[in-house]
């Protein structure tokens, strides 16, 4: 009766761990911070019950070394990010940060815990997350399908659920082992079998209708991992002709249609076009389910021979190695190699004339190269503690040289370099080099059907880290989750009995209360911000100001409070009390360019012109190629120089 209860508790918590992480994925807006404190506030409760459910009666887990090392650094991490708060140039968005690491760190505690109580985990863990996967790419293609139904607006780029293509692409390259495991293995049924290789075939048309180049080498990199650690590749091989060359097919026809590929274009357009993709998408997921299961039906009737077995491998493997030279060679015709430096440290925008189909033949970084050259070169002004956690934004507006704006350099290690320093760059790679170890230790001694689900589960978990070489997926729980979740499950450990600790039992709830508190507060206060911008633009300055003060007693380290109490101020007359506001955000955040546009403007509307002259000059020089500042500054000075 009791093992029947806690088969049944453990079932309850890999289905909870299952819909948190869907959540994540399906409904976290992108980067939000408002979507990420209450998909934060679940993972707590989930992390806590588990911790709770161990210190009450449950059995009692024991963790390898490297999964401790792991852990322990990653809280280390997290606790550096909130103490460089101590020497933020954007104390405000550290904390957000702060929080955000916080509610990975529970995230992987999570995973942690369903590795350590559900039977079987890992295997049912990888079949939680290609559902979890295929929802995600499905919402997406039904988005191209029906532009209405939640597509990415005029932008021909697959994004949604995520919002951004390059993360949506990422999320996809989660799922390629996992189809690849699902399709290939001999002991699965013939229709999960199948529903394996449809799932590869939508993966491929998904993946390259986000046209993110990134996605595309992370997913070539992944595929030849499983083959290589995997199998059987036989039948992984064929998947891949058959699942991955109708995809491809689908893929390159739709790049011929203008509602599907091309950005700005009709509504009318893209409705006629979206109708055309699910017809043919519909005829070639029919037709590669029925091949598939025709192929595993014959496979069974009439099984090969070694000999035979090795002979198709080898004809399968020989198409797959044909095809990715092709590729190569006509990326190699197409972009000339003699021009791949130059062209790489091109700062041309990715939303520029290279956003469609074409852009995957082109190694023009998009302006990565200058965003790392810029983090390189914070880092190396402030090597050891760096500028703060999440503040490359201001970083940026400090070295740009165009007018493109961007809030991470799209690289996670010169990140953390520029931001945490070489402390908390130390710290994240020791807690990824712990992690990987302890990955490698638990995958090597299992066999069967665990160590395959395994295998597809870890080279997974490998495009994340793989993929922030290029990206700043760390800014997207839609993509984070999965991560932390899937190597928390491989990690986890076995159980021991134990006697109950009811002592220590509250202090998993009393941890997580303390983190929703750091979470809520900054959210409270936004709303409270939000609340007075609305009251001010009614024209009722009294009320604005009141929740405007309260916002600030909340977040202390936030500028809106004090723009939208000194705007209040400035209404009820109170100018001496609007200028003192002004000068408080300038305090409070020197080196950002905001505060000092915000004090000219300030100025300029109460017609002091020469008072404006020094903030607004501040403002050109902490972001020399902004817009608002440099010209208000010239309206500015062509009036003094005038009169």
């Amino acid at each position: 009766m009791i093992a029947a209860l806690e088969r049944r508790a453990a079932l309850l918590a890999l289905a909870a761990g299952g819909l948190l992480t869907a959540a994540c994925v399906l409904l976290s807006a992108g980067s939000s911070n408002g979507r990420l404190v209450w998909l934060g506030l679940a993972a707590l409760a989930l992390a806590a019950a588990l911790a709770t459910a161990a210190l009450v009666g449950g059995p009692r887990p024991r963790f390898a070394r490297e999964t401790v090392w792991a852990l322990g650094l990653l809280v280390a991490f997290v606790c550096w990010c909130g103490i460089s708060l101590l020497w933020s140039i954007q104390p405000d968005r550290t904390w957000l940060y702060l929080n955000r690491g916080l509610v990975y760190l529970a995230l992987a505690l999570v995973g942690l815990g369903l590795g350590v109580y559900v039977p079987q985990a890992i295997r049912r863990w990888a079949f939680v997350l290609a559902g979890v996967v295929s929802l995600g790419l499905a919402w997406g293609l039904l988005g191209k399908a029906v532009p209405a139904v939640g597509g990415s607006g005029r932008v021909a780029r697959l994004s949604a659920p995520i919002g951004y293509w390059n993360a949506f692409a990422l999320l996809l390259d989660f799922g390629l082992p996992l189809a690849l495991w699902l399709a290939a293995r001999r002991e699965h049924p013939h229709w999960l079998r199948v529903c394996g290789v449809v799932l590869l075939y939508a993966l491929v048309v998904g993946l390259l209708l986000t046209y993110s180049r990134g996605g595309v080498a992370v997913a070539a990199l992944l595929t030849a991992a499983w083959l290589v650690l995997s199998g059987p590749r036989v039948e992984g091989a064929a998947a891949l002709l058959l699942g991955g060359g109708a995809g491809l097919g689908v893929a390159v026809w739709a790049f011929s249609r203008p509602g599907l590929a091309e950005d700005l274009q009709a509504h009318s357009v893209r409705v006629r076009d979206g109708r055309w993709f699910a017809v043919v998408f519909l005829l070639g997921l029919v037709l590669v389910g029925a091949l598939a299961y025709l192929g595993s039906v014959a496979e069974e009737q009439r099984p090969l021979d070694d000999r035979r077995r090795k002979l198709v491998g080898r004809i399968a493997l020989a198409v797959l190695a044909v095809g990715a030279a092709a590729a190569v060679v006509a990326l190699v015709v197409e972009t000339k190699p003699q021009g791949w430096f130059r062209d790489f440290t091109e700062t041309t925008p990715s939303f520029s004339a290279t956003s469609g189909p074409s852009r995957l033949a082109t190694i023009n970084s998009s302006s990565r190269w200058q965003w790392w050259k810029e983090s390189w070169h914070a880092f190396e002004d402030e090597p050891l503690r760096g500028t703060g956690a999440g503040t490359f934004e201001l970083t940026h507006r400090l070295l740009r040289t165009n007018d493109v704006v961007v809030t991470e350099p799209h690289n996670l290690p010169l990140q953390f370099l520029t931001e945490t320093g070489i402390v908390g760059f130390l710290l994240a790679l020791g807690s990824i080099g712990a992690a990987t170890v302890g990955v490698v230790r638990v995958v090597r001694p299992l066999r069967g059907p665990e160590r395959a689900a395994a295998v597809a589960l870890a080279v997974s978990a490998l495009a994340y880290p793989l993929h922030t070489l290029v990206d700043f997926d760390f800014d997207f729980v839609a993509v984070s989750a999965p991560f932390f979740v899937s190597v928390g499950v491989l990690l986890g450990g076995r159980t021991v009995a134990g006697e109950r600790r009811l002592v220590l039992a509250p202090l998993p709830v009393a941890a997580a209360i303390l983190i929703a508190f750091s979470l809520l507060v900054p959210w409270f206060a936004q709303r409270d911000t939000d609340s007075a911008l609305a009251e001010l633009e009614a024209g009722r300055p009294a009320q604005a100001a009141a929740d405007a003060h309260h916002a600030h007693s909340l977040n202390p380290l936030a500028l809106d409070p004090l723009f939208v109490e000194a705007g209040a101020a400035q209404q009820l007359g109170d100018l001496l009390a609007a200028r003192a506001l002004y000068v408080s955000a300038v305090d409070l955040q020197p080196l950002n360019w905001r505060p000092w546009y915000e004090l000219g403007s300030f100025e300029v509307s109460i017609g002091d012109d020469r008072g404006a002259l020094a903030p607004l000059r501040r403002a050109v020089e902490l972001d020399k190629h902004g817009t608002l500042a440099a010209a208000l500054l010239a309206q500015v000075e062509a009036r003094l120089k005038g009169g």
